[in-house]
């Protein structure tokens, strides 16, 4: 994990501890014995191993994908007690860096996605002080490719902006009344096209129109507001 992500983690681990010794009234979002019409924002910040679908995996090249990256997100989120429906916005990061098995080749790729969501909340389920939610959006995705090759002065650059689609199911336990620990599983599909300059050096095939399809397992730790 380089030092950019580990200082994010740290400024967003802060501020949520920051908004917790403010005089919150949150409802336990789980609870079905609210007043009507009381509001729960919930803000979380998840961690998680992402696997590819295709077997070039999410490089910008025409090669074997092999392994996984690392995700970051975070997400707001705000429900009623009066309705199982919630609104928010997800910003989610995704690293993959490979060597290739050409001697002196390493890429690593960058993926920024933002979206718009809509959840379903289950309150009720078998479990105390816990909820379950579901969902999904439609927003911007942001992809960059930067390859390295030995003996080249400089880093070969690719990028491209499409639409993505998002969904995900998760499940958290809420245990003090602003804090709770989610798993979630989290899908994302973009249609990249690549642009085609500057690659002459790289000793591989260019992709140039591909789907890139997502599938992240993360834990999170939400503030309920």
């Amino acid at each position: 994990m380089n030092r950019q992500v580990v200082v994010r983690m740290v400024v967003v681990l802060f501020a949520l501890l920051g908004l917790s010794l403010f005089p919150l009234k949150a409802q336990k979002i789980y609870a079905t014995d609210t007043e009507t019409g009381e509001k729960t924002f919930v803000l979380t910040y998840g961690w998680g191993i992402t696997g590819y679908a295709s077997s070039h995996g999410i490089s910008a090249w025409d090669v074997d994908g092999k392994g996984g990256g690392v995700a970051n997100l975070l997400k707001a989120m705000c429900y009623s007690s009066s309705s199982e429906v919630g609104y928010g916005g997800l910003l989610y990061g995704n690293t993959h860096s490979q060597r290739f098995q050409a001697e002196g080749v390493k890429e690593r790729v960058n993926l920024i996605y933002v979206a718009p969501q809509v959840s379903y909340l289950k309150r009720a389920t078998m479990f105390p002080s816990c909820f379950s939610t579901m969902g999904g959006g439609v927003g911007y995705l942001h992809y960059r490719s930067k390859t390295a090759l030995s003996g080249h002065p400089d880093d070969i650059k690719v990028s491209a902006s499409s639409a993505g689609v998002n969904g995900f199911i998760g499940f958290e336990y809420t245990f003090a009344r602003h804090w709770g620990i989610s798993l979630e599983v989290d899908a994302l599909y973009s249609l990249v096209k690549l642009g085609k300059g500057g690659r002459e050096p790289i000793p591989f095939k260019p992709r140039g129109k591909f789907g890139l399809f997502l599938l992240t397992t993360q834990i999170g730790l939400s503030c309920h507001l």
